[in-house]
């Protein structure tokens, strides 16, 4: 059966439990071996702390944390139980239905705003979650990439095809909850300056998923004695690649690459193509369109020659993340290698 797909001009992914990008700290600020400071600073690059509720919450000129007024009330010295730590911008909705609006709606968004908005999971026998736009109204209309304001699905990589901004009043959008996830996490961002109102978007939590937004169902592979086209991927690191790769892929088959986590601590996967060659889109009535095509799906569909590298984040809790290789039944092409690795910084 001929089959068309909308093509989204997005390499999309799909994505514990991070607040980072939330107005967070992703983790302690402080390192295990009681040094702290600029001249200490953590594996990102910052500046250590010392932990405030511990014995030793002040740091000392000389970069140790300590509890004495050497460590304490010192020119230069860091009492850090006096420095009021941010509280974040986390928002947390639990029911099956509800409405979620930007901060101060109706009236105009704060500038400089990062926000998550996170909606449970009661369990899973909740696939997604679908959203009606009744307002949405931020900055950048004339924008592609969204760079000014944007709401977005975490999970949907790169971050700019998933932004969402401008003038979207009246759509309606259906997003997938990853196996175990507990929460499916948007993000919120505004610049320093604007005169919108924002959104106001009504959710429902889903029991049935349709189709580009249910989980795809893996084929058999042709004269593969029966095997189905479906990887479960349990290393940390490796690569995945469509059936047959360098030759053809076959006709007529839908592929699964589901990442196992291989730690509670892993925020994400970064994925690059090493080479990826489907069929080309095409113009439609529509837009461009795919009809072999790479996704994970509830996000975007990449076809065609491209190369790519994106970050694809886990939701929160969930266990597993997958996705989903498409052929139809003419014209295939070599196919696609790609390398990934399972990362525990995904700021």
């Amino acid at each position: 059966m001929w089959r068309l797909v909308l093509s989204w001009t997005v390499a999309v992914s799909c994505v514990g439990f991070s607040s980072a990008g939330c107005g967070l700290s992703s983790g302690p600020t402080w390192r295990s071996d009681g040094r702290c400071g600029a001249s200490f600073p953590l594996a990102t690059g910052e500046a250590s702390t010392c932990d405030k509720r511990s014995e030793r919450p002040c740091c000392s000129d000389f970069g140790y944390c300590g509890t004495s007024e050497s460590h304490c009330l010192c020119a230069e010295c860091v009492d850090y139980r006096a420095v009021q730590q941010p509280e974040g911008c986390l928002i947390r909705y639990a029911g099956l239905e509800g409405v979620m609006e930007s901060q101060g709606y109706p009236s105009s968004y704060p500038p400089n705003l990062d926000c998550c908005y996170d909606i449970q999971r009661p369990d899973e026998g909740y696939c997604g979650v679908k959203l009606y736009f009744d307002v949405f109204q931020l900055e950048g209309s004339m924008d592609p990439f969204c760079q000014r304001d944007w709401l977005s699905p975490e999970y949907c990589v790169p971050e700019k095809g998933a932004r969402m901004c401008g003038n979207l009043t009246g759509s309606i959008h259906e997003y997938l909850y990853q196996p175990g996830a507990s929460a499916l996490r948007f993000s919120f961002r505004s610049d320093s300056y604007n005169l919108h109102p924002g959104f106001k978007i009504r959710y429902e939590l889903l029991t049935k998923c349709r189709a580009p937004y249910a989980d795809p169902m893996p084929t058999e592979i042709p004269d593969a004695g029966g095997a189905k086209c479906y990887t479960k991927v349990t290393n940390r690191r490796g690569s995945i690649n469509t059936p047959f790769y360098p030759n053809s892929y076959p006709n007529n088959v839908d592929c699964v690459y589901e990442f196992e986590r291989v730690d509670p601590r892993v925020c994400g996967i970064r994925m690059r193509s090493l080479a990826f060659e489907l069929q080309d889109p095409f113009d439609s009535p529509f837009g461009g369109a795919c009809t072999d095509f790479f996704h994970c799906p509830g996000c975007g569909y990449l076809c065609g020659q491209v190369e790519f590298s994106w970050l694809a984040r886990f939701q929160p809790d969930a266990s597993s993340v997958k996705f989903h290789f498409h052929s139809d039944e003419m014209d295939a092409k070599k196919g696609f290698i790609a390398s990934f690795e399972q990362i525990y910084d995904c700021d």
